[in-house]
Order: structure tokens, then sequence, then C-alpha cells
């Protein structure tokens, strides 16, 4: 028990550490980014969404492949990619759903992901105007 316990504080301090690493280098790269871009389109975004997605895809492919331990995985995976975009466990995860056949759970996962994600963004912005009008009145 106690042997399990310590291996699972070891791998969410890995995941912790990893998180971390990967929202400085979400910031760095959207900023820099930004820069070149300008304010006009979220340039910065899609460029960490769309290079995440790449490199969880690589990671994947490699941890089919060779025998990683699952400390590293969960420290490369959940944690700094994890950190870094959570849009790439999403396209992921719906990799996996198209692999295994499962193509209308695939097709649900893509459509509820994004039209609701967009939804609740703008559930969120009016319950916060909502609330904040009347504090504020």
């Amino acid at each position: 028990m106690w042997r399990y316990h310590c291996a699972s504080m070891v791998r969410i301090l890995l995941v912790l550490v990893g998180g971390g690493i990967g929202a400085v280098l979400r910031y760095l790269l959207s900023t820099l980014v930004l820069q070149y871009s300008g304010p006009s389109f979220p340039m910065g975004t899609l460029v960490v969404n769309l290079s995440g997605s790449f490199v969880i895809g690589a990671l994947a492919g490699v941890f089919e492949r060779a025998v990683v331990p699952p400390d590293l995985r969960a420290f490369l995976q959940t944690g700094i990619m994890g950190g870094y975009t959570t849009f790439s466990s999403f396209g992921l995860e719906t990799m996996q759903l198209l692999r295994g056949g499962e193509f209308s759970l695939a097709t649900i996962n893509m459509l509820v992901s994004n039209l609701g994600g967009l939804a609740l963004v703008f559930a969120g912005y009016a319950a916060s105007q909502f609330v904040l009008n009347r504090i504020l009145a």
C-alpha cells in the first residue's frame, strides 16, 4: 500500500512539473507568434494547438513501439502536453476512436467538443456578465 501510494505521488508530481513546463512553453510560443502575426487572428493559439497535436501524435507512435515507463509517459503526455495544450489530447482521443472503428463516437466527440465548447464559452461569458451586473448595480 505504502509503495503504491509513493509511486502514485511521484507520478502526480511528475505531471505537476510537466504541466508547468508545458504551460510556460505554450506562453512563450504563443507570445512569440503574436509578435510576428499581430492580434487580428489568434495565430499563437492555432500554432500551439497544431504543434501540440503533432507532438502528441508522435509520442503516441513512439509509445506504441517502445517500452516507455509509466512515469515518463505521464510526465510527457499528461504533464507537458497537457500543460501545453489540451487540444492535442482531444486530437489523440479522436484518432484512437477512429482507428478503433468508432466513427459515430469520433464524430460526436468532434461536434460536442467544438460546438459545445464554443457554446459554453458564450454561456460562461453571459453568466459572468449577469453576475457582475448584479454585483456592480
